[in-house]
């Protein structure tokens, strides 16, 4: 993550108003190519802060690696991303499951390469870059050789490993593997499938009935004591936490 083009209102505004919050938001998954039609295209932003932020002044770019133009841009929303959420860009949300935001084109929205690039500004500052099949002047960090998404294999993508992770290297940060986006980034790269939510883990229905039965013989414990939560008869568990919308 590097910081470019910090004029000095927005640089006193970054030391105002939590500079740690805009650092803390990365790209940290993109799926750009699929076999056929590219028809399930993504971007992927994680909060790898330790608070919420205000997506709110961000926007992300599209690079043309022959020209170093930008392409396309979109302005993300108004909405509190959470501590370890993620935030996913996509151009058709019945392909791309966790899509945040739906934008135009709903296919080839994202260009194949050789070299080409995203970036991440806060206002007029550029926050996070990414370059792959090569490197895009002033839209790389460190270098974009060797990354490539697959055209051939389907649910191959560009991803942060570990999940989150940043060194400034793109092609140290980032390689190809099974693509999860709106969730924690996998190291696999075979045998992948299309992505699904999970559900919440929960106690199957005839267990909770006889959870139920066991509380109501139980609703007094030892020398009078009331049984609550902290006494175990009632359990949460869930997956990874998710993004806030």
């Amino acid at each position: 993550m590097k910081f470019k083009r910090l004029p000095a209102l927005v640089g006193l505004s970054f030391a105002l108003f939590g500079f740690k919050g805009q650092a803390s938001l990365l790209i940290n998954e993109v799926d750009y190519d699929q076999p056929g039609s590219d028809t399930a295209e993504f971007i992927e932003l994680f909060n790898a802060g330790n608070t919420s932020l205000d997506l709110f002044g961000y926007s992300l770019s599209l690079i043309n690696g022959n020209s170093g133009a930008i392409y396309r841009s979109f302005d993300l929303p108004d909405l509190q991303l959470q501590a370890g959420a993620y935030f996913v860009l996509c151009g058709d949300s019945a392909n791309v499951i966790n899509c945040d935001l739906n934008v135009s084109p709903a296919s080839n929205l994202i260009q194949n390469g050789a070299p080409d690039a995203l970036a991440l500004f806060f206002g007029a500052s550029q926050i996070d870059s990414l370059s792959y099949e090569g490197s895009v002047a002033g839209f790389t960090e460190g270098s974009g050789a060797g990354l490539v998404d697959s055209a051939t294999v389907a649910y191959l993508g560009l991803s942060r490993w570990p999940n989150g992770a940043d060194s400034d290297s793109n092609n140290a940060d980032f390689a190809q593997a099974c693509i999860t986006p709106g969730m924690a980034n996998t190291d696999r790269t075979s045998g992948c499938t299309d992505p699904v939510v999970v559900p919440p883990i929960g106690v199957p229905e005839p267990a909770a009935w006889l959870l139920l039965g066991a509380g109501l013989v139980l609703l007094r414990g030892p020398r009078g004591r009331c049984l609550h939560e902290a006494d175990g008869l009632r359990t949460t568990v869930g997956h990874e936490p998710k993004r806030r919308l």
